[in-house]
């Protein structure tokens, strides 16, 4: 069999070609990506004949739950096996689902891989429920925490199951168990309280981070590790995409080989077929150039825009630095311009969700995202607020979604499938993460018919794009913990070895020896400094008294940048390095005194963008009644500088140099609020969230273990929490936001581990505001 594409196009030897598709489909199961791309051409080319063989091929390939109907002795054969595995599990599970859950259930043990389709979230929200101890869910990103997270809450509707994104014991006069769904960093709480956890199992999605060089692989192998020694009688589970020697997780963290099971499926739920793209033309290709033609050939149509007038979505790959800079909106602009204003009730109430959460408006704080929202046009990256992350999702994964311009965030098992995935940025070297985006072309629906989706490359990458395509994905059999890797990192280094030999404190988030440091004598004076800067007659000195007096904020920045030079060694900071943590420092101060996302925004952009001069300006303009005057304060307003405003970078970095958010020479009035709401995030995320709250919490809370200074212990509850508010404490430990501790404090009458009690008159209130707390509500 050669040149399939162009037969089938020209509806030739259809029968000749259906015959070899379905021989190795029933011999070989649906494991070919030449086979899926054959069946994928025939419903678009020939879909008459298509339709008198669909019920065959849908039943061959095993996806029961679409009530296919047998027309042949070989589909009658997988019939059979379909109604066996429905009376088994009582679910119309596929042969891969079904085997999934069988070795589950046969093994204490179990580390498989599967492609992108293969359903493997539904069978896992299948055994969440059915459980009835506590079960751990330890997911690579916070992002696919709020997904799982969101999934879970759905389905689990009993009152008496907690679901918490972090470790806990709260609502314990309801609950009989428990579902935490954590991030390595976070799992690690688990082991403080371990004897009063029943955990059942632990299931490891996307554990190929095992694999990743840095801090977070090194976490993840480390609570592997632990896992097995804290909680020795919970099975575990270990999933990936792709991988073709899912054992090397036994191998490289010692299991007990007779108690685990391995396998890799390759069985597929959908098919796909793949263009390359030159200029304004789209070419069709396959994957094998023998069977499918070694030639490309141009399509009669353009698969991006046949998905937009079919209501269809796309996924647009492409890097973060083309969609600050914008040029690849421009590149796509005309795909932009066939997207229609959306109307949907849904859709625009969680437009309005997110224009809340983000703070933007229609006059200084313009967000160009929410625009290109209203038209079904989602952005998606790693300096996305969780929270809009979620929202976007939920969006998407309603229908809304025309176009989703995203970087490599959508790598990590986020369920945002899509009709076609337009790779605008090809990585060649990194080929799991590529085969996890390619994987999001195609729906897997329950409707009787066969799904595919399409993949779109630039011409130049084609090559390259069969070689990922073809490569087998291999995972190291030797942990990270356990090799001389990246050790040129000193920080790595030191903390791979407190992970190693025990000194790591889960407390502190630290190593022991970064402990120790921020508890000698020397640091002692600093710390009283900031205590008596931050504290007036026992309260919390005002943001008014901080900014009022520019020499009295300047000594507490440089408290607080002295304190984090301890944690170095006492090392120099770099300008870079100290513009950052200035920054950072800012944010934080505005976070200790309740501002909230959107305030924080607001006061960055402010500062940016100009907007008390413009404002100033702008009344000037309404007060005078010369044209010419108005056009001079106007130009005036224009012409205004943006204000310096420093971006965020990870930090420490030695080498960092100091340079402005925006070019130089950019005007006020071209400050994208976007941007500021994007690497606000990142301060709050990644550096103050992720380091200087564990590094400023361990200070305070050791001084006051020293001293027995109050203001000490109230400063390390604000690094800790946001707040030294006993009920607010309370309040973010059940799970609520600040944002959602605004209104709902006035409805809890009490608050305590035990129970929340609220007033009954909160259930007045729309069902969408009390979905944070709906679980709690008795």
């Amino acid at each position: 069999m050669k040149e399939l594409i162009k037969e089938i196009i020209e509806q030739k030897n259809l029968d000749e070609i259906f015959a070899y598709a379905i021989k190795k489909l029933f011999t070989e199961g649906p494991t070919s990506t030449t086979v899926l791309e054959i069946l994928s051409y025939l419903s678009i080319f020939a879909p008459e004949y298509f339709e008198s063989v669909q019920n065959e091929i849908l039943e061959i390939m095993g996806v029961f739950y679409k009530n296919p109907h047998a027309t042949t002795l070989q589909s009658t054969i997988f019939n059979m096996y379909g109604e066996y595995i429905k009376e088994k599990h009582q679910n119309n599970y596929t042969p891969v689902q079904a085997n999934i859950v069988q070795t589950i259930n046969e093994y204490k043990y179990f580390s498989f891989s599967a492609p992108t389709s293969t359903g493997k979230s539904y069978v896992f929200r299948n055994i969440i429920e059915s459980l009835k101890k506590d079960i751990v869910i330890i997911v690579p990103s916070r992002a696919l925490i709020n997904e799982y997270y969101d999934r879970v809450c759905k389905l689990i509707t009993d009152k008496t199951v907690n679901v918490l994104t972090f470790v806990d014991l709260i609502n314990t006069k309801h609950v009989k168990r428990s579902v935490f769904i954590l991030t390595p960093e976070r799992a690690k709480e688990l082991f403080k309280f371990k004897d009063s956890l029943n955990v059942e199992m632990f299931l490891f999605d996307e554990a190929q981070l095992s694999d990743e060089e840095s801090v977070r692989g090194l976490y993840f192998d480390s609570i592997v590790r632990r896992v097995q020694n804290a909680f020795p009688n919970a099975k575990c589970i270990f999933s990936h995409p792709f991988i073709s020697n899912p054992d090397a997780q036994f191998e490289k963290n010692n299991f007990d080989m007779f108690e685990s099971k391995a396998l890799q499926y390759q069985q597929k739920n959908v098919g796909q077929i793949f263009f390359a793209n030159d200029g304004n033309e789209y070419f069709h290709f396959g994957i094998d150039k023998e069977v499918m033609g070694k030639q490309k050939i141009k399509s009669k149509f353009d698969p991006l825009m046949e998905a937009i007038k079919n209501g269809g979505s796309i996924l647009i790959f492409t890097t973060k630095a083309s969609i600050y800079n914008k040029s690849v909106f421009a590149k796509f602009s005309n795909y932009l311009d066939a997207c229609l204003p959306i109307s949907d009730v849904t859709a625009l109430k969680l437009i309005d969700q997110l224009n809340q959460y983000i703070g933007a408006n229609d006059t200084y704080y313009r967000s160009n995202m929410l625009e290109m929202l209203r038209h079904g046009i989602v952005i998606h990256h790693g300096s996305l607020p969780l929270q809009a992350r979620l929202i976007l999702e939920h969006f998407t994964q309603q229908g809304f979604c025309r176009i989703c311009f995203a970087t490599s965030t959508l790598e990590q098992g986020i369920n945002m499938p899509f009709d076609v995935v337009y790779l605008n940025t090809f990585e060649a070297s990194r080929t799991l993460s590529m085969k996890n985006l390619i994987g999001r072309a195609g729906r897997s629906t329950s409707t009787l018919k066969f799904d595919y989706g399409s993949v779109v490359v630039k011409s130049e990458n084609m090559s390259n794009f069969r070689i990922v395509m073809l490569k087998e994905e291999i995972l190291n059999n030797v942990s990270l913990l356990d090799t001389d890797e990246g050790e040129e990192d000193v920080d790595y280094k030191e903390f791979k070895e407190a992970i190693n030999t025990g000194e790591f404190s889960d407390e502190f988030n630290l190593t022991n020896a970064e402990v120790n440091r921020l508890k000698d004598d020397n640091i002692d004076d600093i710390v009283k400094n900031v205590l008596e800067s931050m504290f007036a007659n026992g309260q919390l000195i005002s943001l008014d008294v901080i900014n009022e007096d520019i020499n009295f904020r300047l000594a507490l920045y440089k408290y607080f940048v002295l304190l984090y030079r301890h944690y170095l060694n006492g090392r120099e900071l770099s300008n870079g390095e100290g513009s950052v943590l200035n920054t950072a420092i800012k944010i934080l101060l505005w976070k200790i005194h309740s501002k909230t996302f959107k305030d924080i925004c607001w006061r960055r952009y402010a500062f940016a963008a100009r907007v008390p001069e413009r404002r100033k300006l702008e009344r000037q303009s309404k007060e005078v009644t010369s044209q010419s005057l108005k056009r001079l304060f106007k130009e005036q307003a224009n012409q205004l500088n943006a204000g310096f405003i420093r971006g965020y970078d990870d930090l420490p970095n030695i080498n960092l140099r100091n340079y402005s958010l925006y070019t130089e020479g950019t005007k006020a009035i071209n400050i994208d609020y976007d941007r500021i709401v994007f690497d606000t995030y990142d301060y709050l995320d990644k550096l103050i969230s992720f380091k200087l709250s564990d590094i400023f919490y361990a200070i305070f809370y050791q001084y006051y273990e020293k001293t027995t200074d109050d203001r000490a212990l109230r400063l390390a509850k604000y690094f800790k929490y946001g707040t030294d508010d006993e009920k607010e404490i309370l309040m973010l430990r059940y799970g609520l936001s600040f944002e959602e501790i605004e209104w709902v404090r006035d409805y809890i009458l009490e608050i305590s581990l035990e129970e929340i009690i609220f007033d009954p008159s909160i259930k007045e209130l729309p069902p969408e505001k009390l979905v944070s707390i709906e679980r709690f509500l008795m």
